[in-house]
């Protein structure tokens, strides 16, 4: 089983990191994506990824209340793209939920991970909150084609226009709690379909309250297993088989 978005290297980790690794070991899982979302912790990916090789790096910086800010940071990302282990772009996207940051600044540091992207030939993280149209029209006019919306929110009508657009959907815990994204799932075609974990945000309902940590991607793909009618380790191999494509894994 792949993790397809988890944050490692977020200092709740710190503690218990090695508690947290072994766990998700012990439920199955080979590989798990582990998103930067500033500079530091796009570069703590990195390292960490030299340890636990299949701890799997992804850079970029979070559309923050910093976008401003951060937009100065790029050419730093952009250093650490040379290191070869890097998997994806992101976390990147536009976040209108808390509209802390200015939206003209968040889509220029979209744009600027688009095109780091597209230089890498790599796949994008894309982060939509209250902002799922204005990022498929960036997309769209960046003529950018890989990649995954994450932790997906948008309508089941915009999913058909991402998936076109060759972008996958992913789901996270909140599969279990949300009607809305369970009648999604089960209009998609299960080849373009991801699952996450978000860790260590986004517990499914057994731990809502909790810190997530990828162990728990089993209950949500037991889960999405019974709402797609689907026995689960069929589901499982498709999940598997869709990550190694989106990520370009052997």
């Amino acid at each position: 089983m792949v993790d397809t978005h988890c944050h490692l290297v977020d200092p709740q980790f710190v503690s218990d990191l090695g508690d947290v690794l072994r766990r998700a070991q012990g439920v199955g899982i080979t590989r798990i994506v582990n998103v930067g979302y500033d500079v530091e912790t796009s570069r703590k990916a990195i390292t960490m990824s030299v340890e636990h090789p299949w701890l799997l790096p992804a850079i970029g910086i979070h559309p923050n209340e910093a976008a401003d800010e951060s937009i100065k940071e790029m050419d730093k990302i952009e250093v650490l793209l040379s290191d070869g282990k890097v998997v994806a772009i992101g976390e990147t996207g536009l976040d209108y939920y808390r509209d802390f940051s200015p939206r003209k600044a968040q889509q220029e540091l979209f744009r600027m991970h688009i095109a780091l992207a597209s230089k890498g030939c790599l796949p994008l993280l894309i982060h939509t909150r209250n902002s799922v149209e204005d990022a498929i029209q960036i997309l769209k006019e960046e003529n950018h084609h890989l990649g995954v919306f994450h932790c997906y929110s948008g309508s089941y009508e915009q999913a058909k226009i991402i998936m076109d657009m060759g972008f996958y959907i992913s789901f996270a815990g909140v599969l279990t709690y949300s009607r809305r994204a369970r009648e999604i799932i089960q209009n998609l075609p299960h080849d373009r379909i991801l699952l996450e974990t978000d860790a260590p945000f986004l517990a499914p309902i057994g731990h809502r309250g909790r810190r997530n940590e990828p162990a728990f991607i089993t209950e949500t793909l037991n889960f999405a297993a019974n709402t797609l009618d689907i026995i689960l380790e069929k589901l499982e191999a498709i999940l598997d088989a869709n990550a190694r494509e989106l990520f370009s894994l052997q």
